[in-house]
């Protein structure tokens, strides 16, 4: 690849990931697509006759194991419909997904530890899987040699949410005994700025020391992919404006829809809406203007987004007998840190401060990255509602118009 790769055009960059026989760490952001270009790169390695078991797919939830399972059958039914060629065998293929290894990390480490049983043990007491399963693989080179045959392709999803012990596992497997990466073997894709499930700023540290190991080695690409795929150019242009300043090293997404995009919801733009007495009647109040104003609107256009599972259950409560959510609150009305992956033409956020200060030594760490992986959701419109005194949104850190009569700003 050129030195110049970092000039590349997007479009360039994503043909390169779905068709290089190169290992790749990918920093992708939100609503770049990562999750169909990781399946079009399978599909098209599965294409060249690589074998379905030997693929090692680790994802960070089990909600992410059935996405990649469903993509990558999706993708195999559309080649199947264009390419009569190879159509029996790619059917096959969609037959066979359940041979391919896609699990979370922690099910992978329970693989190990069940496959390493009989073997020479010590005692390691209580230490975590993850912990275990390292140990394993630096003290039974024949396991970890059995595993590298056994997975030619591997490829971990979210990978700033894995830290140290988890990467090292990852760098082992992919590997040869002189401690070379294996050829066209390892695939990571992550983003700094979503890092949720760990403290942010060690998270970020670990990130960007395997990218500093990977940019070192010789058949190792490093690839950045900021165009967003998901949102409308004004809560783009808004999110960099609001993160820009806030998060170390941000780069701006750019956004890539086009102007028809527009027609698919009738509502776009940030806005606050103060509550007035309870919060959760509040939201209920804002929906209930919202699909009167708008009566197209179903339950797949919102996200309602709580900082706290007990805001989330509470909320599902109050809003369950809501005619046009049709009995999906479960999947409407969310904990934010169980958002990594969604989005909806409409997200509304709860819990948005008064315009008191927050501690800046939170903000900087795991809320701030909380809330980026929140407003990140949105297609059309981001929605706030604010009011409380001690919010995980603060309204003076953010530019937030007042939501205006409802009809008013349709089509805009």
């Amino acid at each position: 690849m050129e030195k110049n790769k970092r000039f590349w055009t997007e479009q360039r960059k994503r043909d390169y990931i779905r068709n290089a026989e190169d290992n790749l760490f990918i920093i992708a952001g939100p609503g770049t697509g990562k999750t169909t270009l990781l399946s079009r790169r399978i599909l098209n390695q599965i294409m060249g006759g690589e074998r379905l078991s030997h693929f090692l797919l680790i994802a960070f939830t089990e909600e992410a194991v059935e996405e990649f399972k469903q993509k990558i059958k999706k993708h195999l039914y559309r080649e199947i419909a264009v390419n009569k060629e190879a159509s029996r065998r790619l059917k096959k293929k969609v037959h066979g997904i359940d041979r391919m290894h896609i699990m979370t990390f922690h099910a992978f480490c329970l693989f190990v530890l069940e496959k390493g049983k009989g073997s020479e043990t010590e005692q390691e007491g209580e230490l975590p899987v993850e912990e275990q399963c390292l140990r394993l693989l630096k003290r039974n080179q024949a396991l970890l040699q059995e595993l590298r045959r056994d997975f030619s392709k591997i490829y971990a999803d979210e990978l700033q949410d894995l830290n140290r012990v988890q990467l090292e596992i990852l760098l082992r497997l992919s590997m040869d005994r002189k401690g070379k990466m294996r050829h066209n073997c390892l695939f990571m894709v992550g983003d700094p700025r979503q890092t949720i499930y760990q403290d942010a700023e060690e998270g970020r540290q670990v990130f960007f020391e395997m990218k500093k190991k990977m940019e070192a080695r010789r058949n190792v690409r490093v690839l950045y992919l900021n165009e967003n795929y998901r949102a409308n150019k004004q809560l783009v242009d808004w999110i960099n404006a609001s993160f820009r300043e806030k998060m170390r090293s941000y780069r701006d997404m750019e956004a890539s829809q086009k102007a028809d995009f527009l027609k698919h919801c009738p509502i776009h733009g940030v806005y606050r809406k103060a509550v007035s007495g309870g919060e959760g009647e509040s939201l209920k109040a804002l929906l209930l203007a919202l699909h009167k104003a708008y009566p197209s609107l179903s339950e797949r256009d919102f996200l309602v987004l709580c900082k706290s599972k007990e805001r989330s259950d509470a909320y599902r409560e109050i809003l369950k007998e809501l005619p046009f959510l049709k009995g999906s609150c479960d999947k409407v009305v969310l904990e934010a840190r169980y958002s990594k992956g969604l989005n909806a033409n409409i997200v509304i956020l709860t819990g948005a401060g008064a315009g008191q200060e927050s501690r800046r030594e939170e903000r900087d760490s795991h809320l701030l990255h909380l809330e980026y992986v929140a407003v990140t959701r949105a297609k059309h419109a981001l929605l706030f509602l604010t009011g409380e005194d001690e919010g995980w949104f603060q309204d003076k850190e953010y530019k937030l118009e007042e939501l205006p009569v409802l009809s008013s700003i349709e089509e805009e």
